[in-house]
């Protein structure tokens, strides 16, 4: 007698397993929100395939880490292992998977496995386990594994099913990581529209803005000068952001970062067999910023003969490739930078005068830290507020002595230095506010040293001073004031009542 599946069976099996693929694929196209969707696809994978349960790992790129975004009917003291330690890429059997592409499959008495290196997952009881990469654009993105703990054997369809469904799942990850990185890109790139990422109310910075405004969309060379620190690449983003080259690209190069002999290749591009390994043409940082904004910070550190190719750009928007002998060409605007006295250059015969003439077309200068004190109690505000929020530490304040000492030091470093000490102090801080034993000693330490004009301010006037500046900068919008400045309506209202 015959004992095989009736056709109709047969046909009932095959569309019964291609419809959960078609559940798969819709899910995937429901949402952007990466968790929801493996959430949603995990739960339809376990009752398809009838296992106990399941776990979905994303791999993060700059850590290697193993997360476990989604998981299914685990015990508690499997998903806080998975929570608390995570595994990286090549450890455990998880990690094995995502570091070789190749799937595992175990029959029966899978916890013993020798790979499965973590003591709670050998005490889980697991009979059955799969794990399968997840792969997108040739590269393991995740990975995908199911188990069981009694007795399971699934027919080779359901398996080639499983398979087919890490293919939407992969997707779903991608178009997830590629979502997440337009809109931070979106998001920092906003940061500068309208100059909302410039924290600034001193007279001078006022200056600088209303300087800059002018010339968002003026062709002409600018020449952005400014000790150490001081924000020169933000002024060029807000210029470039809020001009109509907005949507165009903005390449940012640190000439004294490269070495000589790779600026000019990096700049430039080079042409097959222009030096040894030039394997193929290749474009440099100026095309890639064709129609755009490239910002040559310290540009000071280029060789005259650098500098020489670098005018003809300013000229005619032309250049020669490394090796070549065909003229390339850009519509392209320069904004330079420096921290050096490049008029002093010019007589050291250390940088050349024309380029110097064509970079200094419009000139910003910008003012250190020291000048623009009363944009410092801003600014720490807005870093406390920054990292307390990275570092999930609720740090309210910033005490009056530790303010005082803030606002006397001389900032050589200016405002990365700046930065970088609230940074320290959020670590350190073990109160809900920044005490003055939170800053560093040589920050301190200006509050014993000869009296800063500030001194003979009470802070309660510089803050009021600086709420009014504010104000003013808002147009008197206190909802847009109180919101600048990190406080609520009432405590502006209080502030200003003092």
């Amino acid at each position: 007698m015959d004992k095989r599946p009736a056709i109709p069976e047969i046909l009932e099996q095959q569309n019964k397993k291609l419809s959960i693929l078609y559940e798969i694929a819709l899910t995937v196209g429901k949402s952007l929100d990466l968790k929801t969707i493996l959430d949603d696809v995990l739960q339809k994978i376990i009752d398809f395939m009838g296992v106990d349960a399941g776990v979905i790992y994303v791999i993060d790129d700059e850590t290697l880490e193993m997360l476990p975004v989604s998981f299914r009917n685990l015990s508690n003291a499997v998903v806080t292992d998975l929570c608390e330690n995570r595994v990286k890429v090549g450890e455990c059997m998880c990690g094995t998977i995502a570091q070789c592409d190749r799937e595992i499959i175990i029959l029966e008495k899978a916890s013993q496995d020798p790979r499965f290196t973590r003591g709670v997952l050998r005490k889980e009881g697991m009979e059955f386990y799969a794990g399968l990469p997840l792969k997108a654009r040739g590269k393991v993105v995740g990975v995908l594994c199911v188990i069981t703990h009694s007795p399971y054997s699934p027919d080779a369809e359901l398996l080639d099913i499983l398979r087919a469904a890490t293919q939407p799942i992969s997707l779903a990850i991608e178009n997830a990581r590629i979502f997440e990185n337009t809109r931070r890109e979106a998001e920092a790139n906003l940061q500068y529209f309208n100059f909302e990422g410039i924290i600034a109310s001193s007279p001078k910075m006022m200056d600088v803005l209303g300087l800059v405004r002018k010339i968002t969309d003026v062709p002409s060379s600018i020449l952005i000068y400014g000790e150490s620190g001081t924000g020169k690449e933000l002024i060029a983003r807000a210029i470039h952001f809020n001009s109509a080259r907005r949507d165009r690209p903005f390449t940012a190069v640190n000439c004294a970062a490269i070495h000589e002999n790779l600026l000019e290749s990096e700049l430039f591009g080079y042409v097959r067999g222009a030096f040894t390994g030039a394997t193929s043409d290749k474009e440099g940082l100026l095309d890639a910023a064709n129609g755009g904004t490239i910002f040559l910070d310290e540009v000071e550190a280029m060789s005259r003969g650098l500098q020489v190719k670098l005018l003809r750009v300013l000229q005619d928007g032309t250049f020669f490739r490394v090796g070549g002998t065909r003229p390339s060409m850009v519509e392209i605007r320069v904004i330079a930078a420096t921290n050096q006295d490049l008029e002093e250059a010019i007589r050291k015969k250390q940088f050349r005068d024309d380029l110097y003439y064509r970079l200094n077309v419009i000139k910003i200068d910008l003012p250190p830290l020291r000048e623009r004190a009363e944009d410092i109690p801003l600014l720490a505000r807005y870093f406390m507020v920054k990292f307390g929020r990275k570092m999930a530490k609720n740090i309210r304040g910033i005490r009056e002595d530790a303010m005082e000492a803030l606002i006397t030091y001389p900032w050589p470093g200016n405002i990365r230095e700046l930065q970088n000490t609230l940074e320290r102090a959020v670590v350190v801080s073990e109160t809900d506010d920044i005490r003055l034993e939170d800053l560093p000693a040589v920050v301190t330490s200006s509050l014993a040293g000869s009296r800063h004009p500030l001194h003979d301010w009470n802070l309660r006037k510089v803050e009021k001073e600086h709420i009014l500046k504010v104000l003013n900068l808002t147009s008197g919008n206190k909802k847009r004031a109180a919101a600048l400045l990190g406080l609520d309506a009432s405590t502006l209202w209080r502030k200003l009542k003092r």
